[in-house]
């Protein structure tokens, strides 16, 4: 059935303000379960803020003049246009109706696309639509979710238990302090220029892009920062690699980055560096009564090595969803 003639898309406008509320919470009641949200989405009144500050875009699917589905995303990113949601009410024709909101969104930003890629993490059940995302030009990389349950009695034990080895004179472990700021994003660059992150995430193709990273994640940007226990790995008291972690709630902690150059791959100093990291997440759960429940991390699903890195040193997978890029209009 073609159902373009029952529905219409536009921009949201002010209009709409009353008949939108009904879908935007519908959205927000079902942000957890059904799209993997880890913070609690904006309140109505915030999220409508946002868009008139122009810090949020939202395209409205409407029927009969009712909003029944709607797409956010920004431009902000200087990289990249970043497309966070897409949602719809229902299950009949879900992909025909995402696939008329992601055609709108292409009109407005097809110049733009020119200029700057698109990322869409397709969490949750939006993952349904993947198989529909690449007739519009879209590629896809698969991204695995892994946790570690900080509330095992046994978590200690385990974390003493991974095996690593020692540290010869020339190499050290120490915590983050700011005067490493201008060397971390030079090893994140060398490390993930040519990564699968860097096809869906273009600032880790340049210097400026990865020190917006590391802005980001050392100013509380993505939740708060913890540099007691991210971790730098030092040769001839050089960085040569980095770990970071955050709280990004009060019950989740995750690692933003791991990043170790590329010469000195292979020798299981990752493995070091999380082990480092674990023990000093406990011990600051401990000195701040805080107990996180659990301790997340992504990757690449197809990067063997992190697989391998993240499973043996406890973490399980949780689960994996298709993150698509855009590559942009030539």
């Amino acid at each position: 059935m073609n159902i373009t003639s029952f529905y219409k898309t536009e921009l949201y406008s002010d209009c709409y303000y009353k008949s939108f509320l009904g879908l935007y919470n519908n959205f927000k009641e079902s942000a957890f379960k059904d799209y993997k949200f880890e913070l609690e989405p904006l309140d109505y009144k915030s999220f409508i803020e946002s868009i008139k500050k122009g810090l949020i875009n939202c395209i409205l699917l409407l029927e009969d003049d009712i909003p029944t589905g709607f797409l956010a995303y920004t431009t902000i990113i200087s990289e990249a246009i970043e497309l966070n949601i897409i949602h719809c009410i229902g299950t009949q024709n879900l992909n025909q109706k995402r696939s008329l909101l992601l055609e709108k969104f292409i009109e407005i930003n097809k110049n733009l696309m020119k200029e700057k890629i698109v990322t869409y993490p397709m969490l949750g059940k939006q993952s349904a639509f993947a198989s529909n995302i690449s007739a519009y030009g879209f590629k896809t990389v698969n991204t695995t979710v892994f946790h570690l349950n900080l509330l095992d009695p046994l978590l200690a034990n385990k974390i003493n238990n991974i095996q690593t080895k020692k540290l010869d004179d020339n190499f050290s472990i120490t915590n983050w302090n700011s005067s490493y700021f201008k060397i971390a994003p030079e090893v994140i660059l060398q490390s993930f220029k040519d990564s699968s992150d860097a096809l869906f995430d273009c600032r880790f193709t340049t210097y400026n892009g990865c020190c917006d990273i590391v802005h980001k994640i050392t100013e509380n940007i993505y939740g708060l920062f913890l540099p007691e226990v991210s971790k730098i790995l030092l040769h001839k008291n050089q960085p040569v690699g980095f770990c970071f972690a955050n709280l990004t709630n009060d019950k989740i902690a995750n690692i933003p980055v791991t990043a170790i150059l590329k010469k000195y791959r292979g020798n299981c100093f990752s493995i070091i560096l999380i082990k480092n990291l674990l023990s000093d997440l406990l011990n600051y759960s401990i000195v701040n009564g805080n107990t996180p429940i659990e301790l997340n991390v992504s990757c690449d699903s197809d990067n063997i090595p992190a697989v391998r890195m993240y499973s043996s040193t406890g973490f399980t997978k949780d689960y994996s969803y298709p993150t698509a890029y855009h590559p942009g209009f030539a």
